[in-house]
């Protein structure tokens, strides 16, 4: 792959390139996949793809293929070049400096690749069987379990050099629980870790049987105004999304933001500790460095309520004539783009069960299904997987109510954080708990 690049860039540079950069990724593994309670299809996957990013003068021009071979990495650099020719010139395009990447320690795990298609599949059916022996009740709509080893390697002109080897495990199930003609709100859990020997599958299929059973049996209730505690899964659409698009540079330099102008300033209540960290190993997004070869850092974005910085690459830190934090993303098909790596929000004092104890009036959403802007926050939809709490006490799952509001009035309106948090696909989040949101009744 090294060699790959090389070749990738000698070619853009001796067709007259002024900065030229290579990124390489190469994935394999395999895939078991559940369909209607049972194994259906079992596949193994092999993948690679090689961008090229050149300059000349401060115009761009970009290419990508599917290949390693010599004339096809040939053939992209010629379309990269004519396209660097024809482009507008924009004074921020640059490369970003040469820094010394430390390679993170907990992201590969060589018995990773000896793992079979043979062990992926008793994964999945072991999670099949967890979920299913829990209660007859139980339906799997679909579900999986795959392992992958991904290599990254990027090389540019400037010398800089950077490979690393990420090992993933991913599994996940979603379906409902059935009882004669009654039918459960469908639920997903998901697991994920770097580790062969970290693998769960029982615990995530145990949990979503759970899950579904409860919410047999779901009562109306009358519209209300009350607290609302969110699970991790839940918050990824509601909580997660929201901020990662309100923290992106690109998005507030558009004007496109609400978090704009708001640097120094309240957010949220003074609960919420929020930060953007690749080199957290326990994050499934962990790595060593970002798409543009930036050493990934530790980024407070959010502290006690209060909005510290935004996520740059490095065309929008040069607009703003800051440093890249390490948040170029995107793949080998794209030039590099501005995304967060790994949402993590700081554990609360409080458990779960405390939370729900001081809840008067409530509801717990376990999946939100509905629509939310994430550019002025404004959300509506349906609660999925819900428990009406009162008094401290889960009474009863609930049926046809709507839940509205916007997650940045929210957000000052959150009222707890729970000590318990869960590892999601990009994402470390607690459940959160907030006050003076609105349900609707069906």
């Amino acid at each position: 792959m090294e060699d790959t690049c090389y070749l990738a860039v000698r070619e853009a540079e001796n067709m007259g390139a002024e900065y030229a950069e290579a990124f390489m990724t190469e994935n394999k593994g395999s895939e078991a996949l559940i369909e209607n309670n049972d194994l259906k299809q079992l596949k193994y996957h092999k993948s690679v793809g090689l961008g090229i990013r050149v300059f000349i003068g401060s115009s761009l021009g970009f290419s990508s293929i599917n290949s390693s071979e010599r004339e096809h990495i040939k053939d992209a650099a010629i379309k990269a070049i004519k396209l660097a020719r024809i482009s507008p010139a924009d004074k921020y395009n640059s490369i970003p400096k040469n820094s010394k990447i430390e390679s993170l320690e907990g992201i590969y795990d060589k018995n990773a690749e000896s793992f079979t298609l043979h062990d992926a599949t008793k994964m999945a059916s072991d999670m099949l069987d967890a979920a299913k022996s829990f209660d007859d009740r139980v339906s799997v709509d679909s579900g999986n379990f795959t392992n992958s080893v991904t290599t990254h390697v990027l090389l540019n002109s400037t010398g800089m050099r950077a490979e690393e080897t990420v090992t993933s495990f991913y599994w996940s199930i979603m379906g409902m629980a059935i009882d004669d003609k009654e039918v459960s709100n469908f639920d997903f859990r998901f697991g994920g870790t770097h580790h062969v020997k970290d693998i769960d599958v029982f615990s995530t299929g145990r949990e979503f049987a759970k899950t579904v059973v409860n919410s047999l049996g779901p009562r109306k209730i009358e519209s209300f105004r009350g607290k609302l505690l969110l699970t991790p899964t839940a918050a990824t659409d509601l909580i997660q999304d929201v901020i990662a698009y309100s923290i992106n540079s690109s998005m507030v330099q558009k004007g496109a933001s609400k978090f704009g102008g708001k640097v120094g300033k309240y957010v949220s209540s003074d609960l919420l500790t929020l930060e953007d960290d690749a080199t957290d190993i326990n994050s499934l997004g962990a790595s060593s460095f970002d798409r543009e070869g930036v050493p990934h850092r530790r980024n407070i974005i959010i502290e006690n309520g209060i909005l510290t910085r935004f996520i740059y690459n490095t065309y929008t830190a040069n607009k703003d004539n800051v440093e890249s934090s390490g948040n170029a993303g995107g793949s080998p098909k794209m030039p590099p783009i501005v995304s967060a790596t790994n949402i993590i929000i700081k554990p609360g004092k409080l458990k779960l069960e405390d939370l729900i104890s001081g809840i008067d009036r409530g509801i717990i959403v376990n999946r939100f299904s509905g629509n939310v802007n994430p550019a002025n926050g404004d959300f509506s939809g349906v609660v999925k997987g819900g428990h009406y709490i009162k008094k401290g006490n889960n009474e009863y799952p609930v049926k046809e109510v709507m839940v509205a509001g916007n997650i940045f009035d929210a957000l000052y309106d959150l009222v707890g954080i729970s000590k318990e948090r869960k590892v999601l696909a990009d994402s470390i989040l607690p459940y959160m708990l907030f006050d003076n949101i609105s349900f609707t009744a069906g």
